[in-house]
């Protein structure tokens, strides 16, 4: 995966937990317990994109694509992953 950019494209998230917004060591554990659940999942990134919106917890793009329709099916092939995962229209 490459740098994101506006694309109008979609994401596949993993969801972690949330956080209080105004506790940086408490964000950066939820994001650290993400990351370790990523990999074990077996899930490699190039680069760890994190969003953040107002659901206030770790999130973390798996998957770019262009339209829905594939990330639903990108989201289906990732289900037995034991991920919690959310798809979204790239934030603007």
């Amino acid at each position: 995966m490459s740098s994101l950019q506006k694309t109008g494209q979609w994401w596949v998230l993993a969801v972690g937990e949330d956080f209080d917004e105004d506790t940086f060591d408490q964000r950066e554990k939820c994001r650290a317990e993400l990351l370790h659940k990523v990999n074990e999942a077996g899930i490699e990134l190039d680069e760890n994109v994190w969003v953040y919106d107002e659901s206030k917890c770790a999130q973390l793009v798996l998957r770019v694509c262009s339209d829905r329709e594939r990330a639903e099916d990108a989201a289906r092939e990732l289900e037995d992953s034991g991920l919690s995962l959310r798809i979204a229209r790239e934030f603007e």
